[in-house]
Formats: structure tokens, C-alpha cells, sequence
């Protein structure tokens, strides 16, 4: 009886927030910084599972994250904005300290510039379902500002040297790779014990690798959240390589939600990125975290990166985690030469037609979840062509100069100098051929140089380091200089 009424007071206050967020949304502003993303915003906000918030994130105030080298910040792309670091400072003092207040008030004044920039450009592109922050929105607010979530990311220990990964989050990596040593972190029994008391009023525990299967010591926090707070969610992102008789009776024990990752169904292909995995054991590995997790009353999801060398399976995996009934979810990948974003815009346009033309026939709320996820990746990936359509456009030489009107261009960088840098500077523009043809990408470049730095440089550089710069001009609609004192570019 008891369960069943606060059951129900609970439901009807989510509701009442609900509705109350909605009506309060219309007489909210957008700060003035913020006007060209502005139905964007109002976009993201309108498909949050709790309605139209004040606050677009909820990352400082009901999560926390303990990332390498003991640094305590607010999520996986924030890691700028740092807490603390232990055990330089205690976890009692870094949660429960200022930092994190201070955060979360940047953020309810939508002020993104505090290493947040990540959320608003998926919002700018349209994907909102790949928006970090909605991941918070379901959280509760903790008394005493305790997180309600909790996410680990303290060793690299892996099995994999995936293609798109670095040696940061891959032992292997950094070994065979990139000829590094392992490094044991700050992490020590200590911190672990320092957890304990926040660990006990937790809702979610996050595991993050390296291959958390593979890390010790988060077996010893697991065990300890299995006795002080049974009913907290498990939630950890694996590889799928690693399956055994202690991890099955370990997940008979918890809530454990488990994340797969999986980028192709391609077993040539799977095995090309996720080096040295065996597609075959990760599928079955797969089915058998679906099975124990739907047991618990959980889930499993599959995490996807969709990248140049894989993006035309993109359907056909939403596709398979319908047919499993299990949700996708997609990561924006930033190697170079992997992105999608590194694609020209003929490239980029074909992935965009075929995502863009795709239609499903799955049915359900979890096919919807998932389906809406393939839209909101394919909006991004739109979003991304217009970008690279419209830098290519700016690259193309299409305005016509006379030499002449060239030099006057770089007469006007140096208006009121002395009569030896002026010398100086038709000397080395004096070769320079008679006709020419500048982009915008020249002109724009050539307004943005600063008055003073132009004058240093022509002062400072030999007339050989300036014919450089000038053919870089010409080639690439950069001068890509490096001050050598300050080592700004130009």
C-alpha cells in the first residue's frame, strides 16, 4: 500500500513539473549570445523527456566524474572545468565543495563556455538525442547536493586497439602503438573507502575503460555497491570481448545495465576496427548480456561510432537493435581520417541521401527511441554538409585582382608605419603576378590579421621567411605564422 501511493505521489509530481515547464517555457529568453541558436535551443528543449527546463544541464548538481589522473570534472566532454584532483583534495571536499555549484550556474544562465561547447554544438546540428546533458534530465536532486550519479572512468586497462581510439583510453594502445608504458593511477584504497558514503544513497554507478571487465579495482566498488545500496543501476560501457563464469555470477547479483559496443555486422569489417576482437564471441557475448540484464528488469543498449569506414551500415544497425529490442545509441567520433566530419561535401551529401531515404518498419516505443536517434544523427550529418558545402565555397578563387589592388590590400595593414617597411614590403610583393584570383577564405583571412602583429611580423621575419608566408597565403588562404615568442598564430 505504502509502495503504491508513494508510487503514485511520485508520478503525479513528475506530471505537475511536467506541465508547469511547459507553461513557464514562453516567458523564458534566450541570453543575446545565444540568438542564433535560438530555435535550436528551443528545439532540444521541447523533446526533453521532463518538458522545457530552466536549467539545459543537470551534469554539476546530480552527477559526478572521477577521469584519469585523479581529475574530478562534470562529464566525459567537459574536461576542462575541473572539480579537483585527488588525493590532492578528498572526495568529500571536492563533491561537497563550490566548484560544482558554480557550474551548474554558468549552465542555468545557458552559458556553455565553460567547456560545455560540446552539447551546444549537437543542439546546433540538430542531434538532439545525442545531447550529453538529456542524459541527466532523469537523475533526482540528492539532498545536501550528494550525486544521484556517479561515473568512473580511473584506468585504461584494455584488451583492444580499436582504430579510432588513442592510448589515453586503451592500455594497448599505448603500449603497441604509441611505445608507452602503463601508468597506475591516483586511485587507491582510500579513495575507494571515501566513496562509501555517497555510494550508499546513489542511482547510478557508471563504469567507463579502458575494458571495465578488465579493471580490478572496480570490482572492489561494484562489490561494495552490491552491499550498502543493492538497488543502484550498474551501468557499464564494455567492448563485448570479455565474458566469463565470475562475470555471469555477477550480474546475477545486481542492476546491471550493459553497453556494447559494436560499429559494423561485418565481421571483416568489425574485426578491422575493433583490433583484435572475434566478431563471433562478441555476438554471442551480446545475447548473453541481453539475456541477464532482462532478468534483472534492465537493459542492454548498443553503442555505435559511425565513421567513413562504416557509415553505410548505419541502418542496418538500428535495424539489428530493433530486431534485438535494444536501444542505440550513437557517438560522435572526432579522430582524423575517421570522422564524418574530415569527408568533403559530395561524400558527406551521399551518406546524408542514404540516411535521409532510409524508412523503417519497426514498430514499438524501443524501435521509435531508436529510430528517432537514426534521425537525429541524420540531421547532424545534414547539418555537417551545409558546413562543408559552405567552406568549400569560401576555398574557391573566384575574385579577381589586379596586382595593384593586391598590394593596396597590404598598404592598408600598414598605414602610418615607417617609409623601410613599406620598402620592405613591395619589395617582396614586387614578383607577384600581374592578374590573380583570392577566395573569400584570402580576404576574410586578410581582414581578421591584426594591424600590430602584421606590422611585427614585417618588421621582424627576413625577406625569405615573409616569401613563405606568402605563398602559404596564396596556396591555402593562411599565412600560418607562428609568433615565435608568443606562438600565436596569425
Amino acid at each position: 500500500m505504502y509502495f503504491s501511493l508513494y508510487t503514485t505521489q511520485k508520478i503525479i509530481l513528475i506530471k505537475y513539473r511536467w506541465v508547469l515547464n511547459w507553461l513557464l517555457f514562453p516567458f523564458r529568453k534566450t541570453p543575446n549570445n545565444l540568438q542564433k541558436s535560438k530555435t535550436h535551443l528551443h528545439n532540444y528543449q521541447k523533446i526533453r523527456n521532463t518538458g522545457p527546463e530552466p536549467v539545459i544541464c543537470h551534469a554539476p548538481s546530480r552527477s559526478i566524474y572521477f577521469g584519469f589522473e585523479g581529475k574530478v570534472i562534470p562529464c566525459c566532454f567537459n574536461r576542462e572545468f575541473i572539480y579537483g584532483k585527488y588525493p590532492e583534495i578528498s572526495i568529500k571536499e571536492i563533491i561537497e565543495g563550490g566548484s560544482r555549484k558554480l557550474l551548474q550556474n554558468y549552465l542555468s544562465n545557458e552559458d556553455f563556455s565553460h567547456g560545455c561547447e560540446h552539447c551546444l554544438k549537437m543542439i546546433n546540428t540538430g542531434n538532439y538525442e545525442g545531447v550529453e546533458a538529456r542524459l541527466y534530465d532523469g537523475l533526482k536532486k540528492q539532498k545536501g547536493g550528494f550525486p544521484a550519479e556517479m561515473i568512473f572512468e580511473i584506468d585504461n586497462t584494455c584488451n583492444l586497439e580499436c582504430v579510432m581510439c588513442e592510448g589515453r583510453f586503451s592500455s594497448s594502445i599505448l603500449k603497441n602503438r604509441e611505445g608507452k608504458g602503463y601508468t597506475q593511477g591516483p586511485y587507491d584504497t582510500s579513495f575507494v573507502e571515501q566513496l562509501i558514503p555517497y555510494l550508499e544513497k546513489l542511482e547510478v554507478a557508471k563504469f567507463l575503460g579502458g575494458e571495465p571487465f578488465l579493471i580490478k579495482q572496480y570490482y572492489d566498488i561494484w562489490e561494495i555497491i552490491l552491499k550498502v545500496n543493492p538497488k543502484c543501476i550498474i551501468n557499464l560501457q564494455t567492448n563485448g570481448t570479455v565474458y566469463n563464469e565470475k562475470i555471469e555470477k555477477l550480474l546475477k547479483r545486481g542492476h546491471f545495465q550493459i553497453g556494447v559496443s559494436l560499429d559494423s555486422l561485418n565481421k571483416s569489417r568489425f574485426e578491422e576496427i575493433r583490433k583484435p576482437a572475434v566478431f563471433e564471441n562478441v555476438i554471442n557475448n551480446i545475447d548473453k548480456f541481453i539475456n541477464h540484464t532482462r532478468k534483472a528488469g534492465c537493459f542492454t543498449n548498443i553503442s555505435v561510432c559511425p565513421m567513413r569506414i562504416n557509415a553505410e551500415e548505419i541502418p542496418r544497425i538500428v535495424e539489428f537493435c530493433n530486431s534485438k529490442k535494444v536501444f542505440v545509441y550513437f557517438n560522435t567520433v572526432y579522430t582524423k581520417k575517421f570522422s564524418l566530419m574530415d569527408w568533403n561535401s559530395s561524400e558527406i551529401g551521399e551518406i546524408y541521401k542514404l540516411f535521409n531515404n532510409t524508412r523503417f518498419r519497426d514498430k514499438g516505443y524501443l524501435a521509435k527511441r531508436n529510430i528517432n536517434s537514426f534521425r537525429s544523427l541524420t540531421r547532424q550529418i545534414g547539418v555537417w554538409y551545409k558546413l562543408k558545402l559552405k567552406e568549400e565555397t569560401r576555398l574557391i578563387k573566384r575574385h579577381h585582382y589586379h596586382k595593384m589592388e593586391f598590394i593596396a590590400l597590404f598598404e592598408k595593414k600598414i598605414h602610418g608605419c615607417t617609409s623601410a617597411l613599406e620598402e620592405k614590403l613591395l619589395r617582396n610583393l614586387k614578383d607577384i603576378p600581374e592578374e590573380m584570383l583570392l577566395s573569400d577564405a584570402h580576404l576574410e583571412h586578410l581582414q581578421q590579421v591584426d594591424h600590430n602583429e602584421f606590422i611585427n611580423v614585417l618588421g621582424e621575419e627576413t625577406d625569405d621567411d615573409l616569401q613563405k608566408l606568402l605563398y602559404n597565403f596564396f596556396e591555402t588562404g593562411n599565412f600560418l605564422y607562428i609568433n615565435k615568442r608568443s606562438e600565436i598564430q596569425t
